[in-house]
């Protein structure tokens, strides 16, 4: 992948290297700095020269060279800094950093002229806080803007696999990611990518459409964009049902859904729904049952309407879920009218669903 670099730089192409899904991206400026050093909440720059600002970002005060940064960010050029003989113990607070402290760090590395390995796991971040910042290229050419954006477009859009990462990483980055279009544009892409994928039931019954794991690791509005994309590109109803089924199964304890006689690798689920049940232990009921819900209710209105799409077994036990967790009478209407569509095909191990009720400490529903 070729980046846009200064003109009349020659030794920038050989500077640039791709390796392992990352990037290491030099910067041509001569850095002040001679090491950087961190004492619990402090970060410093040693420097032969003093550092003459104190920024806050979350916990840690960064103590830098003004200038290094005011070259590179606009936003750092503008603002109003507190007066020097303020006792606060910081010259400037960053109020709800894209990113945090850990990516504050990586952009003044960048600042300071050092070389900053760019991946799917950072990319969105700084990307989002390189726009707070204002670090255009009117400021630099090769100024981190550009920077994040052409690493977004040829390197994490190409791959399903980065475009899911960056995707997850956007869940603590709103309003900034949805702004950028970030979101929107990995969702693109992992829809754009699915949907090349479009097997019949006959074909995944034999090996297990690979994109399903990696669609039930994401939050419930971003599956629900892809979702609606896929419908969009005409994707079959029951690939769709399937894979919502799939995210059920995931997502909503005790549905234990068999899905279609397709195959799902036990250790994802044990691992994912471990991950979920323990986090909703400190929680509280109130808040898992208003996930609970929320999931449902979702999951319910992007169903395809077509009578193949997902099993009766399927609709009776998310009826149950919706009627447990108090879903809205609309919702539940329309359950029980798709419930009835497909009733005379359901057989007797389909109408035996077993009772649902909300264990202690986000315990499964059994």
């Amino acid at each position: 992948m070729a980046l846009q670099h200064s003109p009349g730089s020659d030794s920038d192409e050989a500077n640039h290297r791709v390796h392992n899904q990352s990037i290491v991206v030099p910067a041509n400026l001569i850095s002040i700095a001679d090491s950087f050093e961190k004492k619990e909440h402090s970060w410093f720059v040693t420097s032969e020269i003093p550092t003459d600002i104190a920024i806050q970002v979350q916990e840690i005060t960064f103590h830098v060279h003004k200038y290094p940064l005011v070259s590179r960010c606009g936003y750092l050029a503008q603002v109003e800094l507190w007066p020097l003989n303020s006792n606060l113990g910081y010259d400037l607070k960053l109020e709800n950093f894209p990113g945090g402290s850990e990516t504050f760090e990586i952009i003044l590395k960048f600042c300071y002229g050092l070389p900053i390995g760019l991946n799917p796991s950072n990319v969105a971040a700084l990307r989002c806080a390189s726009e707070f910042l204002e670090m255009t290229e009117a400021l630099e050419d090769g100024n981190l803007i550009s920077k994040t954006e052409a690493f977004l477009t040829f390197v994490v859009l190409s791959s399903w696999r980065d475009s899911v990462t960056v995707l997850k990483s956007c869940e603590t980055l709103f309003p900034w990611a949805e702004n950028l279009q970030i979101v929107r544009r990995c969702c693109d892409s992992i829809a754009w990518k699915a949907s090349r994928e479009n097997p019949t039931i006959g074909e995944m019954i034999n090996e297990e459409s690979w994109w399903f794991e990696d669609m039930a690791t994401l939050r419930i509005d971003h599956f629900m964009r892809i979702i609606t994309a896929l419908r969009a590109k005409g994707m079959k109803p029951e690939i769709i049902g399937s894979c919502i089924m799939y995210y059920a199964g995931i997502w909503l304890p005790g549905m234990e859904v068999e899905w279609e006689g397709l195959r799902r690798y036990s250790y994802s689920k044990n691992e994912l729904q471990l991950k979920i049940l323990s986090g909703r232990r400190q929680e509280g009921n109130v808040g898992h049952n208003k996930e609970q819900r929320m999931i449902v209710e979702s999951l319910v209105s992007i169903l395809p309407p077509q009578k193949e799409a997902v099993s009766c077994k399927f609709l009776l036990r998310m009826l149950k879920m919706a009627l447990v967790y108090s879903a809205s009478p609309a919702l539940i209407s329309e359950l029980e009218k798709r419930v009835g569509m497909v009733l005379e095909n359901a057989n007797v191990n389909e109408l035996l669903i077993p009772s649902c009720t909300i264990g202690d400490q986000g315990k499964p529903l059994k």
